[in-house]
């Protein structure tokens, strides 16, 4: 197979550059750009970075596929226990080194030609344990693929930059470099948390590394069909609304001049559970569910599925929480839907034939390195993640390459709540996506 043209514009832009960033919007096929650049390229060495999935399912296989079975005979997936996975960093005969992004430990110091961060996004916190093992590699070239560079905001950019050592640019350090250009809305707040704002424009904060970024969006190469969102507002019962507003309540408030609350995060997360209709007791071992008498929005999730299935369309169906996924489960069979777990071994097979009807999915393992194009046109969120890369990544299963119908994505979300600040927040986040895209654009 040949690469499509933008392809191949994003390779032969690779070609002298010690570190780029190959800033490319789902669906593009970076991985089969960066193929193409080791198989003309030929590095002696080479190690690329993914998620587990991506790194035990995809970069080898695409090789085959796209008949370089040159690298591909190359390569080694560098997985199991540690005897297995040093054994596999030490096989001289297949120098491309393929290991998952949480096996970083095994390669710190690790000396390569070429350096592949599949999912660059994983490297934005410089403090992580990941970013501070990636830093310790030298490489000839770095590069990073991303499709949500901006996944949290401008203050991803420096741990991003500095993975595929572009940090210098930058400035002194983190630090100065945030003092700089940002400013914590929170602070004073009495919470516990930061919000990094940018005081300068994104074009500024962007100048000095623009030149090792190429960006590639979908709308500007592909012809897709169209994608619409639908939203599904419920209204919760008495009995969930008090609770919901109990919880709020409790979670965050005022003890004489101090504010006392959980963080932020942990926060969203008990009150969004709070909107399946249910709450967590207890940690670890001891956490039960307790659930309410009714669950409005898991049960108008259950009603369009069922009518989905009867008309003939499959549903990809992402949920946030095991108890969650359980009750849907559940409901769902009694209605005598079919349901299928993404992680079942015969899932993809099934959703390929039309035989899944539901697939169940978590945005955080199935929003990489899935092609679901060809099975069917329908997603819903019952429950939104917060975290903007896998709800772009997630969306993007079906709204690629390859999908001849009509994309629908359907968001149920219960009225006045914290999950319709989410879906606002998500969507400043994809409008400043946009921007940078529009701004690093060659």
């Amino acid at each position: 197979m040949r690469l499509h043209d933008y392809q191949e514009r994003a390779s032969r832009w690779l070609d002298g550059k010690p570190s780029a960033i190959l800033a490319v919007e789902m669906g593009l096929g970076k991985t089969a750009t960066v193929l193409h650049y080791i198989a003309t390229t030929n590095p002696a060495t080479c190690l690329i970075v993914a998620p587990k999935r991506v790194a035990e399912t995809v970069w080898q296989q695409e090789a085959a596929k796209w008949g370089l079975g040159d690298v591909a005979e190359r390569m080694i997936v560098v997985k199991g226990t540690k005897a297995q996975r040093a054994k596999a960093l030490a096989d001289t005969s297949r120098p491309y080194k393929i290991i998952g992004r949480d096996n970083m430990a095994d390669v710190k110091d690790w000396r390569c030609d070429l350096l592949v961060l599949d999912e660059l996004t994983s490297f934005k916190t410089i403090s992580s344990q990941r970013s501070k093992a990636v830093a310790s590699i030298t490489a000839a070239q770095k590069i990073g693929l991303t499709g949500t560079f901006l996944a949290n905001g401008a203050i991803d950019i420096f741990g991003q930059c500095q993975a595929v050592g572009l940090s210098r640019r930058l400035g002194r350090n983190y630090f100065a470099w945030r003092a700089e250009n940002f400013k914590d809305i929170m602070q004073g707040s009495g919470y516990q948390f930061s919000i990094w704002h940018p005081v300068r424009p994104l074009d500024d904060i962007l100048r000095p590394v623009k030149p090792c970024i190429f960006t590639l969006t979908a709308a500007d190469y592909l012809t897709l069909p169209p994608v619409t969102e639908v939203e599904h507002n419920v209204t919760l019962t008495a009995e969930e609304r008090e609770a919901y507003d109990g919880i709020d309540a409790f979670l965050a408030g005022t003890i004489g001049d101090e504010v006392v609350s959980v963080s932020d995060k942990a926060k969203f997360a008990k009150l969004q559970t709070a909107c399946c209709g249910f709450v967590y007791q207890g940690d670890g071992e001891e956490r039960r569910a307790v659930g309410f008498d009714t669950r409005s929005k898991a049960d108008e999730v259950v009603e369009f599925c069922r009518q989905a299935q009867a008309e003939g369309e499959q549903v990809l169906l992402f949920y946030a929480f095991i108890e969650e996924r359980d009750y849907l489960i559940e409901r769902l069979k009694a209605l005598h839907v079919e349901t299928t777990d993404v992680k079942a071994a015969d899932a993809l097979d099934k959703w390929a034939k039309g035989e899944a009807g539901v697939l169940l999915a978590h945005p955080a393992s199935a929003g990489h390195g899935l092609n679901l194009q060809g099975g069917g046109r329908l997603v819903v969120w019952s429950s939104v993640t917060y975290n903007y890369e896998y709800f772009a990544q997630a969306n993007a299963r079906l709204a690629r390459q390859g999908q001849t119908l009509p994309v629908e994505i359907h968001y149920f979300t219960a009225s006045n709540t914290c999950e319709q600040r989410v879906r606002r927040a998500l969507s400043r986040k994809a409008a400043e996506q946009g921007l940078f895209a529009q701004l690093t654009k060659k």
